[in-house]
């Protein structure tokens, strides 16, 4: 079992010229990855494919799974997900937000989520709910911005009004908006209190929050006698690409923070150390250094994952693996991650009901790492059953909300620790009663 160091669940928020010079790096880390993808999207096709692609994927209805590089075009997929990790980076910038793991991980699945659902049109109503609702109840917005750029999770819900429902555009994109502006007010009281639901055992908190939204917003539709297809559209034609760019990524992460770690990896053990509950913050536990390396480690770890279930690298799975990066600022780290990623492959192994090269599949073992401070608090064996228990039930959620929330995996793994966690709070209890009565009958004989 992972040690627990409660003393670590705090973020802190201190100015200090330590914290400042951990946003220094982290804010150029962020702009250069940025770039980074801008240039791909740039020159990785010609003009017109990028200018037909992009079009394609700011009118698409969005929801799961449509896979921006099938849809669109490689490059202009690329260039969509730079694009929006750009905006949020500097948005984040000019309100003065210090980097933290928790913004870390927003960023990244800004970025990742772009891929397969979100997009500058879709994604601009819910950052002005959250700014809207930030002076509704008089705080700064720095305080809910993180909240805002998570809530992006339901940027299909704006497209699918949009373009999906075949309604004249002077009536849907002022509709999408209004709705959209709603729900971006709604999700910051929303997602604080839905916290308490799986006490912080979900790292996807907003996922989960977006699932229950979604859910509500879908059932209406239905009422009014409008269904949601859910859609399955991925790209198979550029694995050997994508399987590159992960790769180089990954390993210029890890070069960039063993440099700024003063060539060691000193660090690394205090984050294996930690169990990964909410809230956990590793840039502040260990700096930058260490945070990146472990981020490009979880990189390759489910890279290597999804070669050795033969999954085909597409949109939907290189955000799940950006996403999932992200959170390895924030509490996933390879040793309480890999027991989910072990008990989503034996499932999938060896029941009828998967194939274990199956997007779905492949995206759920990545996804499910979620699930990670049930392993990390609990230990590795309840690790492995919450693994099962995601990939049974995420497979299934998906009609309740007809893919118009991102985070469906999310929704999912909020509902596994809600079930697992006073389960084993139990056991554990009852475990401890036992050992005292046990100690207090030895001293008694003795």
């Amino acid at each position: 079992m992972i040690k627990k160091t409660d003393r670590f669940t705090l973020l802190h928020t201190e100015k200090s010229k330590f914290q400042k010079k951990n946003t220094k790096q982290s804010y150029f880390f962020m702009l250069s990855y940025s770039f980074f993808l801008i240039f791909i999207g740039l020159f990785s096709g010609s003009l017109p494919l990028l200018f037909d692609g992009t079009l394609n994927i700011l009118t698409s209805p969005s929801h799961l799974l449509t896979d921006y590089i099938a849809l669109g075009s490689i490059n202009s997929a690329f260039l969509n997900s730079g694009i929006l990790t750009l905006v949020s980076v500097l948005l984040t910038r000019r309100n003065n937000i210090p980097i933290t793991g928790p913004l870390i991980a927003a960023l990244f699945t800004v970025s990742g989520c772009s891929f397969f659902g979100k997009n500058l049109y879709n994604s601009i109503p819910i950052i002005i709910g959250g700014y809207i609702y930030s002076k509704i109840v008089k705080k700064p917005f720095s305080s809910v911005i993180v909240v805002s750029l998570f809530g992006s999770a339901l940027s299909p819900i704006i497209s699918y009004i949009t373009f999906g429902l075949s309604l004249p555009l002077i009536l849907s994109i002022p509709l999408s908006y209004i709705i959209g502006i709603f729900l971006g007010i709604i999700l910051p009281p929303l997602a604080s209190h839905v916290l308490n639901f799986h006490q912080g055992f979900s790292l996807y908190n907003v996922g989960f929050t977006s699932g229950l939204i979604a859910m509500l917003f879908t059932s209406t539709l239905k009422i009014f006698d409008r269904q949601v297809d859910v859609k399955n559209l991925v790209s198979t034609s550029f694995h050997d690409e994508l399987l590159l760019f992960l790769l180089v990524l990954f390993s210029l992460m890890f070069c960039s923070g063993f440099l700024l770690n003063h060539c060691s990896i000193k660090g690394l053990k205090t984050i294996s150390q930690t169990s990964g509950k909410l809230i956990t913050d590793f840039i502040t536990i260990a700096t930058v250094g260490p945070t990146l390396m472990n981020m490009a480690l979880m990189g390759f770890l489910l890279t290597g994952f999804t070669v050795i279930c033969h999954g085909t690298m597409n949109g939907p799975i290189i955000g799940a693996i950006l996403s999932a990066v992200g959170f390895s600022a924030f509490g996933n780290h390879p040793l309480n991650s890999l027991p989910l990623l072990v008990g989503v492959f034996l499932t999938a192994q060896f029941t009828p009901a998967f194939q274990i090269d199956q997007t779905v599949v492949v995206m759920a073992g990545i996804f499910g790492t979620s699930l990670a401070p049930i392993a990390g608090y609990y230990g590795p064996i309840y690790g492995l059953i919450a693994g099962y228990l995601h990939l049974s039930l995420v497979t299934n959620v998906n009609f309740l909300h007809g893919g118009l929330n991102l985070y469906n995996n999310g929704f999912s793994t909020g509902f596994v620790a809600a079930v697992m966690v006073p389960l084993l709070d139990n056991i554990l209890q009852i475990k401890k009663e036992k050992m005292n009565a046990g100690k207090r009958k030895s001293k008694k004989n003795y």
